[in-house]
């Protein structure tokens, strides 16, 4: 069974906001490593994001002349991931791409952008963290890191 990992693609440290100058890809398109996905234009300066490795875009967070601010969640990625077995063996394990998830048009949850932060440090797929307010944030991140690490607890003493 193939894994894929979302990774979150962010704005990165900036002085000042930026605006989305262009889009490159679109939701769906199988890019490279270093693919250049869209650039930012920040103070007279354009900064180009690219692809960090080879893999799916799988949504789009932000549209052509938005502004934007350092940690904001510009896109979101499904890289294919080597075989890991943390879980035990692969059958214990369920992993689903969020490519392969039934999506709504719209996103159907909010994140703030300290939690988008945390969740792209530590490889966690946003779609399968639950809000306990009307945003996903930092608190929620962690509660489903926890639950997740305790789950791998049980699963390796038994």
């Amino acid at each position: 069974m193939t894994a894929f990992t979302t990774h979150l693609i962010c704005v990165p440290e900036l002085e000042n906001t930026a605006t989305v100058s262009g889009l490159h890809i679109l939701p769906g398109k199988h890019v490279q490593s270093n693919t250049p996905l869209l650039t930012l234009s920040s103070g007279g300066v354009a900064i180009e994001i690219c692809a960090p490795e080879a893999g799916l875009v799988s949504h789009l967070m932000v549209s052509l002349c938005e502004t934007v601010a350092c940690g904001d969640l510009l896109l979101q990625m499904e890289i294919e991931e080597a075989p890991m077995h943390i879980f035990g063996t692969e059958e214990e394990a369920s992993f689903v791409s969020a490519c392969k998830l039934d999506w709504p048009e719209a996103a159907s949850f909010s994140v703030s952008p300290l939690a988008a932060q945390l969740a792209a440090r530590l490889g966690v797929d946003l779609s399968t963290v639950v809000a306990h307010g009307e945003h996903i944030e930092v608190a929620d991140v962690e509660a489903h890191v926890r639950a997740v690490m305790l789950q791998w607890q049980q699963l390796n003493h038994h």
